[in-house]
This record gives C-alpha cells, sequence and structure tokens, in this order.
C-alpha cells in the first residue's frame, strides 16, 4: 500500500508538471521567476506546490500580461509581504493587512514628509523622522545631513535625553537614517545586521573608528555634529503601527543600547530585508532574503514589540498632551 501511495504521489507530480501551455512563454516567465524565489526567498518550505497551483491556473493564459496578476497568491502563499514582482512599472504584491489601525497617524503620514526637531521641558531633545523615498541611493549625503541639522538646531550641554519619534518612518532606504542618527546608536560595536533562512550571518552593521559600515558599505556623514552626543545619555524610540521596514531596522539598531526604551505600538512588520532580481527587460522579482538582528543576535521575523504599549493618544501638534511623549519623558525623568 504504502509503495502504491508513493507512486501515486509521482505520477500526480510529473503529471502537474508536464501540463501543456496555451502560450510558452507564460510557462517559462513562470520557471525563472520560481528559480529566483527557490535560490533566494526565505520563505521555500511549500514552493513546489505554490508552483503547480499556478501552473494549473495558467495553462490556458494568452500573455504573461494575464498572468501576472497572480502572484499577489503566490506572495501570499510563501507569507513575504515585503517582496512583490515587479512588471511593466506596477507592482504586484500581497497587501497584508496591518494588525491595528491609528487613523490620526494615518493622515498625518499624507502630509508630514520632512524632519522635525524641538527642545521639550529645556532638557530634553526630540527628533521625529518620517520615511522617505531614496530607492536608488542618491540621497543618503543629503538626508543624512538633514538629521544632523535638525540634531544641531536642538543639542547642547543641557540637554539630559533625546525622544526619536520613528511613529511616520513607513520606511524607505535605512541608510542615511541610521547614518544620520549614528551617534545615539553607539561606538565600536556591531549593533545589527542580517541572517538568511539557515540562520547564517548574511550582513553586518557596525561603527568602527566613527566610521559606520552597512554590509561592508562605508558611510560618513559629511556634516559635522556641533556639540558631541553623549554615550549613557538615555534614548526613547517611539514607534506606531506604521513605522515599517527602515523604520522597524532603525527602532532595532537601538535595541540593547543602555539608557534606551521603545514606547508606542507593535510595528508593521516589514522587518526583512528585500532583494531584487532581474526576470526580464521588462519584469523582475523583489524577494525577502533575509531576517533583521539586533546587538544581541536576537532574529526578528515579526513585528518590534515595544517596551510600553502605549495604543492611540498620539497629538504631533501639541506634544505635551500626546500620551507616547507623556510616557516617555516619565521614563527619562526617571
Amino acid at each position: 500500500m504504502n509503495k502504491y501511495f508513493l507512486l501515486c504521489c509521482i505520477l500526480v507530480f510529473q503529471i502537474s508538471y508536464s501540463q501543456t501551455f496555451k502560450n510558452d512563454s507564460v510557462k517559462q516567465f513562470i520557471d525563472k521567476s520560481f528559480t529566483l524565489i527557490q535560490s533566494h526567498s526565505i520563505n521555500v518550505e511549500d514552493l513546489e506546490k505554490i508552483k503547480s497551483d499556478l501552473y494549473s491556473k495558467s495553462e490556458n493564459l494568452s500573455s504573461v500580461d494575464e498572468l501576472v496578476p497572480l502572484y499577489e497568491d503566490v506572495f501570499q502563499k510563501l507569507n513575504d509581504h515585503h517582496g512583490g514582482l515587479k512588471y511593466k512599472g506596477k507592482t504586484y504584491g500581497w497587501q497584508k493587512p496591518l494588525v491595528s489601525n491609528n487613523s490620526y497617524l494615518k493622515e498625518k503620514i499624507k502630509t508630514e514628509k520632512t524632519v522635525h526637531s524641538k527642545v521639550i521641558d529645556k532638557k530634553y531633545g526630540y527628533i521625529r523622522i518620517p520615511g522617505n523615498n531614496d530607492f536608488s541611493f542618491k540621497k543618503v549625503d543629503s538626508l543624512a545631513d538633514d538629521i544632523v541639522s535638525h540634531i544641531n538646531a536642538v543639542n547642547s550641554n543641557k540637554i539630559k535625553g533625546w525622544i526619536i519619534d520613528l511613529r511616520l518612518n513607513t520606511g524607505g532606504n535605512m541608510y542615511p537614517i541610521l547614518l544620520g542618527l549614528k551617534n545615539f546608536i553607539g561606538r565600536n560595536l556591531v549593533f545589527g545586521g542580517f541572517k538568511d533562512a539557515k540562520n547564517q550571518p548574511s550582513g553586518k552593521w557596525e561603527i568602527y573608528q566613527d566610521k559606520m559600515l552597512i554590509d561592508g558599505v562605508e558611510l560618513e556623514h559629511k556634516k559635522a555634529l556641533e556639540y558631541p552626543i553623549r554615550e549613557a545619555i538615555p534614548v526613547i524610540i517611539l514607534t506606531s503601527c506604521y513605522t515599517a521596514s527602515a523604520g522597524e531596522m532603525t527602532a532595532i539598531s537601538f535595541v540593547g543600547r543602555k539608557k534606551t526604551f521603545i514606547v508606542g505600538e507593535p510595528t508593521a512588520n516589514y522587518t526583512t530585508a528585500v532583494q531584487g532580481f532581474k526576470i526580464n527587460n521588462i519584469a523582475g522579482i523583489n524577494l525577502s532574503t533575509d531576517y533583521v538582528i539586533d546587538r544581541n543576535q536576537k532574529v526578528y521575523k515579526n513585528n518590534v514589540i515595544p517596551d510600553f504599549e502605549i495604543i492611540g493618544g498620539d497629538d504631533l501638534k501639541n506634544l505635551e498632551n500626546d500620551h507616547k511623549i507623556i510616557k516617555a519623558l516619565q521614563l527619562l525623568k526617571r
């Protein structure tokens, strides 16, 4: 009986992969994309079944144009909401619903696009850093220098602690954000990195001799701090359900730092490194390839959970009424 069952499985497998396609280019596109998924994705447990299902749905399609919308289901089955298929300028991926919602911050994200800083209670520095769209790495210096300029506008020997607000940071390029905040993160240390699906190191974030290296890429901001950041100065990181990707990685870079707490809402769960791979001249595929780790080697396969959870109560216009700011100040004063 067992041998018969095994034979049936083999026959079913062979039949599913010997389907006749109406258009050979459809099958070729699937095969090329799944070769890339197999080689690079962190989620390949059910890959053969996912491919077989896509074959079945695609055998009578006339063109790749008809095929690409089906990749939304592929990415859902891969459990990869950070990646997506790029085709003729459009993206086809899985839009996983957020576990929570914050209508106030959702509206603020639409209008608040620049860094904001101020002094609170005459002795606490506050800087709010939104997401960016520097996916081509053309603005690393300018974005990092803008953060440093805002730090300079607030910093002095009177500042006793800092609040770094990532609630509106929906992602983008993490390089300029980490570079701008380098002096807060620490000195001469490895403060994070990546591990692949086999739990092997695949990237390293470090600060050495006042230079930041992200996966071996050396970064150094052009604008200097006018007043040094004390190594042991207390720092509070604020997060929301919209803090995503680069925003989450920035928060993770502070995990394990002394006198540092994360306050706010669990983040959006985009804690994977994403890489792009070419399929042909008009298509490519972005895949989650690695998990983020913090300075203590903890792997983040899901979102960042704050040390002190504060849901809602946001008021960016009147920070003295903002519940997350109120909690942050309590911790700083303590």
